[in-house]
């Protein structure tokens, strides 16, 4: 039988970023690079209204066989509840599912209404399946799958770490859609990832866990290539911390500067990079490099050692010091820990004041199902559901403060910091003050 397929990303909060989906057009490239036929569907982009019909609309236009979804943290009790809708409306098309949750914890999806789990670290285990229209037989030979075969799970291992996914994204589904994808207050973004995994051991972060716990980079070579096939003159690198390597990163600006590309980038920078790479600010700004989303985390010390962060105060104040003298934007990312007092509210608020932070975020910390934090606060959680891990809900019992309370220091935060974000949107300072020219 010849198989047709339909990638689904659900709806999910827009409020500060409605990102490219870069998985499903990863997954895009294999299906056309082996001659088959695929769509995307991003609920994120249409109406809420009809979203079901409009869904199985798709399904049945296409004559689709099988629908994957790829599932976040947040977003996985929806998935599920669609699933569980749409197997009930279209008995006979098969249920595939993958992304971060899944790749993490993909015995949780082993269900009913499931049909497939594809938690591979690469491409290649997928592109098998696709080139053998998911047979049944072939697919007990793929690594990183499960699969049901007359009702009986298998389950297969994952494949090695790769460094690379053997192909570029499809971009045609961004670059249709490009107006409906934006970040607040500095436009639109193309997404690109350049590494896997991570090389710390920071407690509360996920993104450790993928790719085998195994950090792995692309070629310099081959991030070139892709930057060049960009049609967007905005990048966004999704990888953890994009500074790890400085010799790289200097090979890669190097580079960009002789191609005279003027692309601007966003990117992750753990503030200890940021130091060790302060020599070659100069040729990063060049290159193009105007926004860093910096995972300060915390304005103690105390706080930064809970978290395994190998880092200190001392190194974020000097980070954000060094993109500022070079002009480029700091994000502070700050995670705010159940421990927190009103005065640990108040000296995140005073530090931002201090180092003249305009764009920020916070997030309640988040014990991810697969983390050390998870594994040491489990038997501490509080109404732990799916739903309720986008870095906005109170996990666990805060220690020192009523909930109540907590949540409002939480929402203070945001209110007393949030209106300069949304000033520098309607001023256009990103593109006057950052943008590369």
């Amino acid at each position: 039988m010849t198989q047709k397929y339909m990638f689904v990303r659900v709806h999910y909060d827009k409020r500060v970023a409605s990102l490219e989906p870069l998985g499903l057009e990863y997954l895009m490239a294999a299906v056309k690079a082996e001659g088959k036929f695929g769509l995307i569907h991003d609920e994120s982009i249409e109406s809420s209204f009809g979203r079901f019909a409009r869904l199985l609309k798709k399904v049945d236009d296409n004559g689709i066989t099988i629908v994957g979804f790829s599932i976040m943290s947040n977003t996985a009790w929806y998935v599920l509840k669609l699933i569980h809708k749409l197997k009930k409306a279209r008995p006979n098309v098969k249920i595939m599912v993958g992304g971060p949750e899944v790749v993490v914890n993909f015995e949780d999806f082993m269900i009913d209404d499931v049909d497939y789990v594809s938690f591979d670290n690469g491409l290649d285990s997928f592109r098998l399946a696709l080139r053998n229209e998911f047979d049944d037989e072939v697919l007990k030979t793929c690594s990183g799958f499960a699969g049901k075969i007359n009702g009986e799970w298998f389950l297969n291992k994952k494949g090695e770490p790769i460094s690379d996914y053997g192909l570029l994204p499809d971009r045609s589904f961004f670059y249709e859609n490009r107006s409906k994808f934006r970040v607040l207050a500095k436009g639109c973004f193309s997404m690109m990832k350049t590494a896997f995994s991570c090389p710390q051991n920071c407690k509360f972060c996920i993104s450790r866990q993928f790719n085998s716990c195994t950090y792995r980079e692309r070629t310099v070579e081959d991030v070139i290539n892709e930057i060049i096939s960009i049609d967007n003159d905005k990048i966004f690198i999704i990888d953890d911390d994009f500074l790890v390597n400085r010799d790289r990163v200097l090979e890669i600006c190097e580079k960009l500067i002789e191609l005279d590309l003027k692309k601007t980038f966003m990117i992750f920078a753990r503030a200890d990079s940021i130091c060790r790479c302060e020599d070659i600010f100069p040729i990063i700004y060049k290159a193009g490099f105007r926004d860093m989303l910096v995972g300060l985390e915390a304005v103690e010390d105390t706080t930064l050692e809970k978290y395994n962060k190998n880092s200190s105060v001392e190194l974020n104040m000097r980070a954000v010091k060094i993109l500022r003298d070079y002009e480029m934007v700091c994000v502070g990312l700050f995670v705010i820990n159940y421990d927190f007092k009103h005065r640990d509210f108040m000296n995140i608020n005073k530090f931002i004041k201090k180092e003249k932070l305009i764009w920020v975020l916070f997030s309640i910390l988040i014990p991810f199902k697969g983390t050390p934090v998870y594994e040491e606060n489990k038997d501490r959680l509080y109404h732990y559901k799916y739903r309720r891990t986008g870095g906005t809900s109170v996990l666990m019992k805060p220690s020192n403060m009523p909930m109540l309370l907590f949540k409002l220091e939480f929402h203070f935060l945001y209110y007393v910091n949030y209106p300069r974000i949304y000033w520098a949107g309607v001023t256009h300072m990103f593109n006057k003050k950052y943008k590369n020219k």
